[in-house]
């Protein structure tokens, strides 16, 4: 009777060692499917933070190259105040008008920028300038536009 006891006993033991390893070998597979979920979930969560950060890489480069273009462009010894007026607000609206399309290349909105410039031909035609800085601002302007056209190739 003692032999059968024992004899029980082990086999008792090992059915729940071996159900034991059945069972941890299942936690365990659970476990790793779940990380292996979460992985690729965080690695899409990456993947999409990387290409966000590319396009606003791109954008800033765009910008830059605009703003830096535009630095390059002196503005203009005027005779008079008026015609450092048109030209600052030039500056200003064009200034503007990039800031808005920020990330394009100026190829991209050419029909804006040729409308500001026939507006501000029309200002310039409807001011009583003086004829040296109505070259002048001529020249600033057309500079300027070159110049935001040529930034970014």
């Amino acid at each position: 009777m003692k032999k059968l006891f024992y004899l029980l006993f082990a086999g008792l033991a090992i059915a729940s060692a071996c159900q034991n390893t059945q069972q941890k070998d299942e936690k365990a597979a659970k476990e790793k499917a779940n990380e292996a979920a979460n992985a690729a979930d965080a690695s899409v969560a990456q993947q999409a933070a990387s290409d966000s950060n590319a396009v606003n890489a791109v954008v800033a480069a765009i910008q830059s190259n605009i703003d830096h273009a535009m630095s390059k462009i002196a503005m203009p010894d005027f005779q008079k105040a008026n015609a450092r007026s048109l030209a600052e607000d030039f500056h200003k609206y064009l200034s503007k008008l990039v800031n808005t399309n920020s990330g394009k290349k100026a190829n991209e909105y050419m029909d804006k920028l040729n409308d500001l410039k026939k507006e501000y031909d029309k200002k310039v035609a409807a001011e009583k300038l003086d004829p040296v800085d109505k070259k002048k601002l001529e020249k600033y302007i057309t500079d300027m536009l070159s110049a935001v056209e040529n930034a970014n190739p």
